[in-house]
């Protein structure tokens, strides 16, 4: 399942077209939120104390999310909502994809931010329950992507930790 990097998201934000791109990009890659649930955010849904937002999501059910980066915070600093649909962020991304050459669906930043956190170290649960999955069985699939490197890595971290 492709799955969207934080490298690639780098590159995917420099090759937005404007600000607003750059934050909706930020925001479903940090929070992993479906792009339904990031067309409909506004800016009183933010928490930035907490660093979470309020959206509506599967199941027409409210649920926390992360809140993004500086970015997002930014955007919404001096705008009310991103004022765009579920499909013309799907129309964007689309256009990102042809136009940086990786190719992705809207889906894949979500991947991207449950394939991240478990590589940090976050267990299954705590990816579930960050991301809205209603069961663990998606992430679980997701935790399939990790090598060995990858679990190397998480092993030398939790021993140099409990040194």
């Amino acid at each position: 399942m492709p799955a969207i990097s934080k490298e690639q998201l780098d590159i995917l934000v420099n090759h937005a077209l404007t600000e607003r791109d750059k934050a909706i990009l930020n925001l479903l890659w940090f929070s992993g939120m479906r792009v339904s649930e990031c067309a409909g955010v506004k800016a009183t849904d933010f928490d930035w104390q907490e660093g979470t937002v309020v959206v509506l999501g599967k199941g027409n059910r409210y649920r926390k999310a992360l809140a993004g980066n500086g970015i997002v915070r930014e955007w919404f600093s001096t705008h009310d909502s991103f004022g765009i649909t579920t499909r013309g962020i799907k129309t964007m991304i689309q256009r990102l994809s042809r136009e940086s050459g990786i190719k992705f669906s809207a889906h894949a930043l979500r991947r991207g931010m449950a394939i991240h956190n478990l590589k940090q170290g976050l267990s299954t649960r705590v990816v579930q329950a960050l991301g809205g999955w209603d069961t663990i069985t998606m992430v679980e699939r997701y935790s399939a992507s990790l090598q060995f490197d990858d679990a190397l890595k998480l092993y030398h971290n939790a021993c140099s930790q409990s040194k």
